[in-house]
């Protein structure tokens, strides 16, 4: 359909200017009766069904987003070329993905970071955007990630040789391969592998389904959060199963309200493939907690209550909301335990730690796992809230303060409005900065 501009395009000899190229498509759209598609992708980043464009636009791509079984698919390429298929189904979405693929060959050959290749699930999140600036930053996005492999790639190959170089350098031509000392030959040590690692992880686990207390991550708030929201929520449920899993001693974790339907779910399937195998120690379901545990047992912990934790309490079950709110910071989980019943909780953040100004005290699900692991073994709080990023912390903001001052009078010139070199504090950095 648009091989002649494309063609002309790539012919060198050929020198088309911008403003050419887009009459050259504008004229082809609209001979193939794609005007509205053309404005919408092409001239304009309101997204589809605003005042400006009326109701005319690209169709709507709700397919992509209604559940699907994922208990079956390893990869989010799997599911994406499943939801792909089913979306293409549609003439009016096949005509949009035509749209949309010709689209990315322009910004290609006019020299935009555009990568060489996009996998199923790029598509899926390219078909969801609806501004054509924002495509344009994704598709930036994923360009920076192809070099980033790219580069990576190469360094591991030229590492490679590199070893090779030198394990050729060690050889004795006397001595046997399998008698040399080496690297990569025979050693002292034990060779300990991934799997062996894992075994032994593994093994933790189902010792404290056991005997080590039990905590729930309450995953019901999929509806209070944005599809970024939730891919940022299933990596820090990720974490929080990978730092637990790797303390000497952890926790029985359990996740509750779990919607195996959901956004959430085909993200954390993505991240650990193997959780529902038979012999792999994760406890997932889509009960209520209060269907499984006694309810006088439970203590929700939310940062909007009143009630201190002291210590930490063997005996009690404790919960944590899997919620990710940076936009609203609405009080979700004091809500829903005010709701249900139950007892509340926040961790004494501020009677150990000094937070500084215009730092928020949100933690992340992985954070706070990792303050109760902590606790749970060593029940000393300062210890456990190590876990909590410095870069929040009042002292840590002073120390760049400093660097900031240092970096200032080093300059020529600069030292003459300083009053005091030891006036550090927060409430005089105005004088430090530079005019």
């Amino acid at each position: 359909m648009y091989s002649r501009v494309l063609r002309n395009l790539l012919n060198t000899r050929n020198n088309y200017p911008l403003i050419k190229l887009a009459s050259e498509f504008k004229n082809i759209f609209i001979s193939q009766g794609f005007k509205n598609n053309y404005r919408w992708n092409f001239t304009s980043s309101a997204p589809y069904g605003s005042p400006k464009h009326g109701k005319s636009g690209p169709p709507e791509p709700s397919e992509l987003l209604k559940p699907v079984d994922a208990s079956n698919l390893k990869t989010k390429d799997q599911l994406a070329e499943m939801r792909m298929k089913e979306f293409l189904k549609n003439p009016d979405n096949e005509k949009h993905y035509k749209i949309l693929e010709l689209e990315l060959e322009v910004m290609r050959q006019s020299g935009e970071l555009v990568p060489s290749h996009l996998k199923p699930r790029d598509w899926v999140e390219l078909l969801l955007i609806t501004s054509r600036q924002r495509r344009k930053r994704f598709l930036e996005f994923l360009f920076g990630l192809e070099m980033k492999e790219k580069n990576a790639a190469e360094k591991r190959k030229i590492k490679a040789e590199e070893r090779v170089k030198t394990l050729d350098a060690l050889e004795d031509p006397g001595i046997p391969d399998y008698l040399q000392y080496k690297l990569g030959g025979n050693n002292m040590f034990i060779r300990i592998r991934d799997n062996t690692m894992n075994q032994m992880y593994n093994w933790r686990l189902m010792r404290a389904m056991m005997f080590s207390p039990k905590l729930v991550l309450d995953c019901g708030y999929e509806d209070k959060m944005t599809r970024v929201e939730t891919k940022n929520c299933a990596k820090q449920l990720m974490f929080a199963f990978a730092a637990n899993r790797e303390s000497d001693d952890p926790l029985d974790v359990h996740f509750c309200n779990f919607n195996q339907s959901g956004l959430l779910h085909e993200e954390l399937y993505s991240f650990i493939p193997t959780m529902y195998e038979p012999d792999f120690p994760i406890n997932i379901t889509q009960k209520s907690y209060l269907d499984l545990f006694p309810k006088d047992k439970l203590v929700y912990l939310t940062p909007d209550c009143h009630q201190t934790m002291d210590n930490f309490d063997a005996e009690a079950i404790y919960i944590v909301g899997a919620i990710v709110d940076k936009v609203a910071g609405s009080p979700s989980s004091l809500a829903k335990a005010k709701r249900e019943g139950l007892r509340m909780a926040k961790l004494p953040i501020d009677k150990y730690l000094s937070f500084g100004g215009g730092s928020g005290k949100s933690l992340t699900i992985n954070q706070v796992v990792a303050i109760l692991n902590d606790l749970y073994t060593t029940r000393d709080w300062p210890h456990a809230l190590r876990h909590v990023p410095r870069r929040k912390l009042h002292d840590n903001r002073q120390q760049q303060l400093q660097k900031r001052l240092s970096y200032y009078l080093s300059s020529p010139g600069n030292d003459t409005d300083v009053r005091s070199l030891r006036d550090f504090t927060l409430n005089s950095r105005n004088k430090f900065r530079a005019k």
